[in-house]
């Protein structure tokens, strides 16, 4: 048992320790960007499918049957997005974005975009107002668009790969070309300035969407306190 636990304090102590420590954080990184690319993509093909499990809701003759399929509809998509935002509020750490290629001001403002959605569901009922449904998938929609140029096009940029050690051919990281561009400029680590900048603003603009829901659940807290209390009487 003392050998144990002397080879674990040589091992905390020796250098490859924080080697370890360093490629088990950049994993952790890199698996949840990519996860908040995949959360995205689902919530807004959950919200452009309505129209079919509306279309198949109909079909259903038993009301348990159809309301439990309008509810897996429900949670399903109300899931993605709160995870997107949730995981996402990982991006907003500023030393993040020397260790790992984000694309900036791409991913941050997606998840902005995120957050705006999740505040018009607590404002609007989106499943009865068709224009605010309109607004939910376009909030979505460009969301997920920020977060896939992110990921696709700057952190899996063939101008990263070939600046990382791997050869693909006809791709250079210069800017005489559209991926050297988008690796120089817009690349977290190659482009300090625009990080901190991108960072600043949308970071401003996450907590006015955080600032706004907390006064909504204020008002409907408001609202419920004064319902609950009594009629005065009339003499």
């Amino acid at each position: 048992m003392l050998g144990f636990i002397s080879f674990l304090l040589q091992f905390s102590a020796g250098s490859y320790a924080q080697e370890w420590v360093s490629a088990g954080s950049l994993f952790t990184e890199q698996l949840v960007y990519y996860f908040i690319f995949v959360f995205a993509v689902f919530a807004v093909a959950m919200q452009v499918s309505r129209g079919y499990f509306l279309r198949v809701l109909r079909k259903f003759t038993l009301r348990l049957a159809a309301d439990i399929w309008w509810i897996v509809f429900i949670l399903l998509r109300a899931a993605a997005i709160f995870l997107v935002l949730f995981l996402g509020v990982s991006i907003f750490w500023p030393g993040t974005y020397e260790d790992y290629a984000i694309g900036m001001p791409f991913m941050p403002l997606g998840i902005d975009f995120f957050s705006f959605a999740l505040v018009l569901l607590l404002l609007r009922d989106t499943d009865e107002d068709q224009q605010a449904n309109r607004w939910l998938t376009l909030l979505l929609t460009i969301g997920a668009a920020l977060i896939t140029i992110s990921v696709v096009f700057v952190s899996q940029n063939p101008a990263q790969l070939v600046a990382g050690g791997m050869s693909v051919p006809t791709v250079s990281t210069s800017t005489g070309n559209p991926w050297g561009i988008l690796y120089t400029y817009f690349d977290s680590v190659n482009n300090p300035t625009i990080s901190i900048y991108s960072f600043y603003i949308t970071f401003i603009l996450l907590g006015l969407a955080g600032g706004r829901a907390v006064g909504w659940s204020y008002e409907q807290w408001a609202l419920m306190s004064q319902k609950a209390q009594p009629a005065p009487q009339q003499k």
